[in-house]
């Protein structure tokens, strides 16, 4: 008699569970650099294959094999391995510092390179390169690209800033009238397909989960909002994987490429097609939360929960003073009211949605003095997302070099806090 499902699926869960018993054993009992690492990367291999034995793997203390490994090898190939595996495992090395320090960067597109003249004051300050200065990264839409290139690629922040204008001028150059064709037969003004080319030449195919296999390489998310299930929920695609005992709130992934983390969390309605990846559609995660430094923190007690926070710094793209017309009461609101269009209506609840400041109010209440860090330069001129004209982007450079002189106290503070050491009791 043939056997029924039921025992097929048994018989393939008794094989995985097998194979991971093996594995392990293998992991164990080698003693030479060539197996110690063939051992190690069936162990990746075989989680990313089937990752339900996460758990079981963890369980048996794979963590333990890996790090008594760790300890005794020199070999820099073995130590790449050897990272990748215990992230996939959820595995975190204690923090270096005081406590966990974030840096959250908001959506905004061209804009971006206000947060890079930010970044560079700090670098200034501190005499330390970015990466070195945050031990989690976490960016919506322009705010995950800027987070890959610095975290990951580790590229300077003026070659960051001029790649940036460059590949904006080639992709944001549509004339108007092929741009609405294309708005109405693909749903994007822009040539999406040009765009997905770009980034994968400036992020590069290798997957998320295997950055870890770099030295210094700080724990990073990208945010997206999935829009093809019955509820727009945030999606956060990870270099890490979480402990086995905890669960986000939130969907998310670690083994797509990090360009298609940065496609996804940038796929701005209108501007660009939807990000299909698996079954899921994915658009720009600026539409559900532009602001993701919750996110950040939720992710970080997830990795790290013992450990307490010593510095959020919160990156904004610009805003503008607000004008009169939106603080209008009484007879004059009513008829503003009264003649707002539907599609008005819709981008105000947008706004309303995706409104960076109201998270900051909240962080702000929350968290220590001295913790939090919130920057976001009033600009003279709202700049649009995918603007490429020269003069505007230079006057978007000499807005952030005004705030950074009215501010110029509290950098100094956060340059100070994110350079705290560890206590001596506590190393």
């Amino acid at each position: 008699m043939a056997p029924t499902s039921h025992c097929l699926a048994n018989m393939v869960l008794t094989n995985i569970a097998s194979r991971t018993d093996h594995i392990l054993h293998f992991l164990k009992e080698s003693s030479s650099e060539r197996l110690i690492l063939q051992a190690i990367e069936d162990l990746i291999s075989h989680v990313k294959e089937y990752p339900e034995v996460k758990n079981k793997a963890a369980k048996a203390g794979a963590v333990g094999f890996l790090l008594k490994i760790r300890s005794k090898q020199k070999n820099e190939i073995i130590q790449g391995a050897l990272r990748e595996a215990l992230a996939i495992l959820g595995y975190a090395d204690p923090i270096p510092g005081r406590g966990i320090r974030i840096l959250s960067i908001d959506g905004g597109g061209i804009r971006g390179l206000l947060v890079l003249e930010m970044l560079k004051k700090l670098e200034e300050l501190t005499g330390k390169r970015v990466y070195q200065l945050f031990d989690f990264f976490c960016g919506v839409s322009t705010g995950a690209i800027l987070s890959f290139s610095i975290g990951i690629h580790k590229h300077i922040l003026d070659e960051i800033s001029f790649g940036y204008e460059e590949i904006s001028k080639e992709v944001f150059k549509q004339s108007s009238w092929r741009g609405t064709g294309s708005l109405v037969w693909n749903h994007s003004y822009y040539d999406t397909a040009l765009w997905e080319k770009k980034l994968q030449q400036y992020l590069g195919s290798d997957t998320l989960i295997s950055t870890a296999r770099l030295p210094e390489c700080p724990k990073l998310c990208a945010v997206s909002a999935v829009v093809n299930q019955a509820r727009l929920s945030a999606f956060v695609f990870r270099n890490y994987s979480l402990p086995w005992k905890f669960q986000s709130q939130y969907l998310g992934k670690s083994d797509c490429a990090i360009w298609q983390a940065a496609r996804a969390s940038a796929a701005a309605p209108t501007y660009f097609e939807e990000f299909k990846l698996g079954n899921l559609l994915h658009q720009d995660g600026g539409i559900l939360v532009n602001n993701p430094t919750a996110i950040a923190v939720h992710e970080v007690k997830l990795i790290w929960p013992n450990t307490p926070i010593q510095c959020v710094v919160s990156f904004g793209t610009g805003r503008t003073v607000p004008s009169p017309a939106q603080f209008t009461s009484g007879d004059d609101q009513k008829s503003v009211s009264s003649n707002t269009s539907w599609a008005n209506k819709f981008y105000k609840i947008l706004d309303s949605a995706t409104d960076t400041e109201g998270v900051h109010t909240m962080l702000n209440d929350l968290l220590p003095d001295q913790v939090y860090y919130r920057f976001n330069p009033y600009l003279t001129e709202m700049v649009s997302m995918v603007e490429t004209d020269s003069q505007k982007l230079e006057l978007l450079k000499r807005d952030a070099i005004m705030y950074l002189r009215r501010n110029e106290d509290k950098f100094h503070e956060v340059a100070k806090v994110l350079m705290e050491k560890r206590h001596q009791y506590r190393k």
